[in-house]
């Protein structure tokens, strides 16, 4: 499949998992201060933008070149106008089709030479993220992001030395529950940088809609609220490291039981007499209070029905009478004989 066709991983819920994981994967790291920001191009949107670098974190350039990226040089760069804040990885449009390969890194670049969408203000400082090797032949590896201490910190704890660390996810066990309750999965990572996080049903990228999926800073949670019959099946939780792709999986298998189930803890019931005040059975009714369900219940008084014997049971008593008549000739043959 076409990496653009392939469904977006889900960094944790804390962005600067995000930071970190571009800061490894990139070529070049640094700070630029923006110094000139050209006009938007009508009709695609893109506009260049200059960066003077103010400090350099991460070189690959040094490796294959005699000279790094300086301090105070000048970095040319192209994006295109994003028209409005891109929704959380959690809120994006769901994958429509099966995709057996492994998802795409939020980091990743642009697919299909697209320019990456960024609105840049002049004036501003960020952390770039970009690869290739040469200052000429750069290309931004996702959005720049604002320069604050939180994330110039993700950035050095995962570019010092002896800091990655392998990923893992689990937390995931076998449930069984019945239609209508809930369904919650807790998928815990860990790894430095932390993984992208991917649900899966069956083998099926999870679509949003019924099934909720929350992310927070180490953690990722699936919740059906109301789970069905076809809600069973295995449930797995994929983590893809930034590190050679390593996908880490964890997996439960879900059983929903459709057969309703008729007993009750609170049976059986205990009832006691209403309140002497209270009038709420009619036509002779007696009135019987259970408070462990807090509920009044009339017994009816022979020929009356409903919640409060409110109505006349015609048939009931036309039944009654009936029988009452048939005991009685059936007596009087017995006498006769």
């Amino acid at each position: 499949a076409a990496a653009g066709r392939m469904a977006p991983c889900a960094h944790l819920g804390d962005e600067t998992n995000d930071v970190s994981a571009r800061a490894y994967a990139s070529d070049v790291v640094f700070e630029g201060k923006v110094r000139s920001k050209g006009p938007v191009r009508p009709g695609d949107g893109t506009y260049g933008v200059t960066f003077v670098v103010q400090r350099v974190h991460k070189d690959a350039m040094q490796a294959v070149t005699y000279e790094g990226l300086r301090v105070g040089s000048p970095v040319r760069l192209n994006f295109r106008e994003k028209r409005g804040d891109r929704d959380p990885p959690q809120r994006r449009p769901p994958l429509q089709r099966r995709v057996d390969a492994q998802c795409v890194q939020r980091f990743a670049p642009a697919a299909g030479g697209q320019t990456v969408e960024a609105n840049i203000k002049r004036g501003a400082k960020y952390l770039v993220f970009v690869a290739g090797v040469g200052p000429h032949n750069l290309s931004v590896l996702g959005e720049p992001v604002l320069r604050t201490p939180k994330n110039v910190d993700a950035v050095q704890k995962v570019l010092c030395r002896d800091c990655v660390q392998p990923i893992g996810v689990w937390g995931l066990h076998n449930t069984t529950l019945k239609v209508k309750s809930a369904l919650k999965l807790m998928c815990r990572a860990k790894g430095n940088p932390m993984p992208a996080l991917q649900w899966f049903k069956d083998g099926v990228p999870i679509l949003v809609g019924r099934r909720r999926i929350q992310y927070k800073k180490k953690r990722s949670m699936l919740v059906i609220p109301k789970v069905r019959p076809e809600d069973a099946g295995k449930y797995e939780c994929r983590g893809t490291g930034v590190q050679t792709g390593h996908v880490a999986i964890t997996s439960a298998q879900v059983i929903v039981n459709s057969k309703p189930d008729n007993t009750t803890a609170l049976w059986p019931l205990v009832g006691g007499p209403c309140p002497a005040d209270l009038v709420y059975c009619l036509n002779g009714g007696t009135c019987t209070f259970y408070e462990t369900i807090g509920e009044l219940v009339c017994q009816c008084a022979e020929g009356f029905k409903g919640q409060r014997c409110e109505n006349k049971d015609i048939v009931n008593k036309s039944n009654s009478k009936q029988k009452k008549k048939q005991n009685t000739i059936r007596n009087d043959t017995n006498n006769f004989s």
